[in-house]
């Protein structure tokens, strides 16, 4: 076997993992605006595509026994062009036709589940085949099995990595969703082709090659490789997803947070698989060395969150990463990179230089340290595990095969534990004991024989590893950067909600919300949120039955609650955990506001996806709203879209009212190029089906009715003051008809390309 050509199948195999991760972030994004964006409908998506991954890993470890040297090689390609086919159609299937045409049969969990696992089941199980056919392929000889099939996966991880980083950070902003998937297809088209010359280069080396069987090595049993993998991938996925929530709440994640972590988990595996393949050779015993890898992974994963929080919160020289826990407000990556310009040409103050190295101390630096070593053991075992379980050349592909389907299995199966089952129940601390416990199990495969000394060692790390980790008030306070009789904690398998009190002795000062690190309101009520539950509200003739999604500190519900004729509100919120923390503060202080909200028959809470709710729902509002929400937060296009906008239109009773907070000029034009009468204020804009009437007198007049005096009293809410902007004479009030040519509106956010939540102006300006 050549050098050429073994770097040529490295490079092919590269792009093939560029663009599996290319699709399965845009894929996700696409059909999040189907199935919903609770952890349900997330869990159900990741689900669907692990398992065609895993049933094409089975299946392609079967044909690759079965199959010569060059056929493999050609099925590989045609796998790669039926995915770049599918690749190219896949937007008008998961958008244009699931979406926009048979959306509302998302309302059905078992039926969504079954439409995802069909559409789909054809993409992943090529994307699966791909490893064991390709393996088998470049194996001759049992000797350098493990080696081979360590470098492929390696190679083809670290082009998921690289795809995963490039896609968050230059295709997705730059191409939006549809352009990504074209780039994708256009790497697969590249592999259906690279793979062409070495059908017949190939073919007479291979025709050389003779069966063997391995007499050195003690090899495992297939049922215990199967086992032992799949517990393996039950604890790296449910670790992976440990990570990125307590990683996503220090990071105050944004849309370029997920695809930084998941490059720098994948970099992790796949250089720790081409570093193994090094050592796999030199190794004696690798399915003892295997266990013993494995159960590092679940110590250090234990040790190092413990070190890591307490380093933080007590190391003088990290107060600026400290301080940055505890704030309210999330640096985003433009504004993050226009810093680091700044830094690099020395253009900053020592202070803004701390805000500077925030984003990349956290963004890379603090994941390196947490993931990269544990993910570098990961990928350290796969060619160890693959040495002790190849045992006879002619089933070197189903051994492949096989052993990674049980390792997706096991993935499967973490994915939908923890997000359904650990983290509501035992939460994130009392989950991660459970993986490092579940860890200990390879060290006792690994020590049965060890001498009692060594299984003392042992079991004195495990307690101490399992002891040390804080427990889950103490764990989410250091990662808040503040101290655990300070917050107000709930969890659940969305999200992460804190209320964070103010200091002692600072009565006076407001109780902070966060949700997933970012601040996102306050208790008492009053200010933005406010405004924008209390002014459609006021300015509706009678709202009778109210939409609001989002629940926050409540602010923006309690606001919009206020008219006696209102009948019902419905308040749809994706973390559940939101509402405890909301009752825990309740209980805990005096204050009214809350109280009163909390205590209103008239609301009904719904948890799950606001978006996805609207679209199933027969019902009608007279107003429909979405909370404040920044427009660089992570899937916070769904809510900006020129899509969602025309969703709300066609949910409004007859001149009904839709609402949302301005926060830039582009979801301006977005919302005006859906609605035929529009209503433009500061920071808030208001759409309906029919004219809109603005009369400042008669607005007035009804901020004295006794029932909206008394509501916004009870939460110490100055209304005429709140509104007073608004209702002043210089206040810039502008009207939109049928009449006003939106033609002229191109500068829009979509659901393919959320151009807001997406802009990175600093690196990539766009025309």
């Amino acid at each position: 076997m050549s050098l050429p050509v073994r770097l040529w199948v490295a490079f092919l195999f590269f792009l093939s993992g560029f663009a599996a991760l290319v699709y399965q972030v845009a894929w996700q994004r696409l059909l999040v605006v189907f199935a919903g964006g609770d952890v349900l409908a997330i869990t159900i998506i990741v689900t669907a595509f692990m398992a065609g991954l895993g049933c094409g890993s089975f299946f392609g470890g079967v044909l690759a026994d079965k199959g010569t040297q060059r056929r493999n090689l050609l099925l590989f390609g045609a796998a790669e062009a039926l995915i770049a086919i599918f690749g190219l159609i896949s937007k008008p299937l998961f958008y244009d036709l699931l979406y926009l045409k048979f959306g509302g049969i998302a309302d059905s969990r078992l039926l969504t589940a079954a439409v995802l696992m069909l559409v789909l089941l054809l993409p992943t199980f090529l994307m699966g085949m791909s490893l064991p056919l390709l393996a088998r392929a470049m194996i001759h000889d049992l000797p350098g099995a493990a080696v081979q099939t360590g470098r492929l996966y390696g190679v083809n991880t670290l082009g998921a990595a690289a795809g995963a980083f490039i896609t968050t950070w230059a295709l997705l902003p730059v191409h939006g969703m549809q352009g990504a998937i074209h780039h994708a297809a256009l790497l697969n088209g590249v592999c259906a082709l690279g793979i062409m010359p070495l059908l017949w280069l190939r073919t007479k080396e291979a025709d050389e090659a003779k069966p063997s069987t391995n007499q050195d090595e003690a090899c495992w049993s297939l049922r215990r490789c199967l086992m032992i993998y799949a517990l393996s991938g039950f604890i790296a996925l449910a670790l992976e997803m440990l990570w990125f929530r307590l990683l996503g709440v220090m990071l105050k994640s944004t849309a370029f947070t997920f695809g930084t972590l998941l490059a720098v988990y994948l970099c992790g595996v796949g250089g720790g698989s081409l570093i193994g393949t090094l050592l796999t050779s030199r190794v004696r015993g690798p399915a003892k060395w295997f266990l013993m890898l494995q159960c590092g992974i679940g110590i250090y994963a234990g040790l190092m969150t413990t070190l890591v929080l307490v380093v933080v919160n007590q190391w003088p020289s990290l107060d600026w990463v400290r301080v940055y826990l505890d704030s309210y407000e999330p640096v985003d990556a433009n504004t993050a990179v226009l810093l680091l310009q700044q830094w690099w040409s020395g253009a900053l103050s020592p202070q803004e230089a701390n805000i500077a190295r925030i984003f990349p101390a956290l963004h890379l630096g603090l994941p390196l340290l947490l993931v990269g070593p544990p993910t570098l053991l990961m990928g350290l075992s796969f060619p160890l595990l693959q040495k002790a379980a190849q045992s006879d050349l002619a089933l070197v592909g189903r051994r492949v095969g096989w052993i990674q389907t049980a390792n997706i299995a096991g993935s499967m199966l973490g994915a939908v534990l923890v997000s359904t089952c650990l983290l509501p129940l035992l939460g994130t601390a009392m989950t991660l004991r459970l993986l490092v416990v579940l860890s200990a199990v390879f060290g006792l495969l690994a020590l049965s024989q060890a001498k009692w000394p060594f299984k003392l060692a042992f079991a004195m790390l495990m307690l101490a590893s399992i002891t040390l980790i804080p427990d889950q008030q103490t764990l989410w306070a250091r990662a808040h950067g503040t101290t655990p009789e300070r917050i107000l904690l709930a969890e659940d398998g969305a999200g992460v909600s804190v209320l964070k009190k103010p200091p002692p002795g600072d009565a006076n000062a407001a109780t902070m919300v966060f949700v997933n690190g970012i601040g996102q309101s306050w208790i008492p009520f009053g200010g933005v949120h406010s405004a924008l539950g209390a002014l459609p509200t006021l300015l509706h003739p009678k709202p009778e039955e109210i939409a609001i999604i989002g629940l926050g500190s409540g602010d923006t519900l309690f606001s919009a609650a206020s008219r006696i004729e209102t009948r019902e509100i419905v308040c749809i919120e994706i973390i559940g955990a939101e509402l405890e923390t909301l009752r825990q503060h309740a209980a805990e202080s005096s204050y009214a506001g809350l109280r009163a909200l909390l205590e209103d028959e008239r609301i009904r809470h719904v948890m799950g996806d606001g978006r996805q709710f609207l679209m199933t729902t027969p019902q009608r509002f007279d107003i429909i709203e979405a909370d404040a929400l920044r427009p660089t937060s992570a899937h916070s296009g769904n809510l900006y879209s020129e899509e969602y906008f025309r969703l709300l239109l066609s949910r409004l009773k007859p001149g009904g009212y839709a609402v949302t907070w301005v926060p830039t000029q582009r979801v301006h034009d977005t919302f005006l190029r859906v609605f035929p009468h529009v209503l433009s204020l500061p920071h808030i804009i208001i759409g309906s089906n029919q004219p809109i009437p603005w009369d400042v007198t008669a607005l007035r007049l009804r901020l004295n009715h006794l029932e909206l005096r008394h509501h916004f009293a009870a939460a110490g809410i100055d209304l005429p003051g709140l509104l007073a902007p608004f209702l002043a004479p210089e206040t810039p009030v502008r009207f939109f008809g049928p009449d006003f040519d939106r033609a002229v509106l191109s500068d829009l956010n979509t659901d393919v390309f959320p151009r807001d939540e997406l802009a990175l102006p600093a690196l990539w300006p766009v025309k």
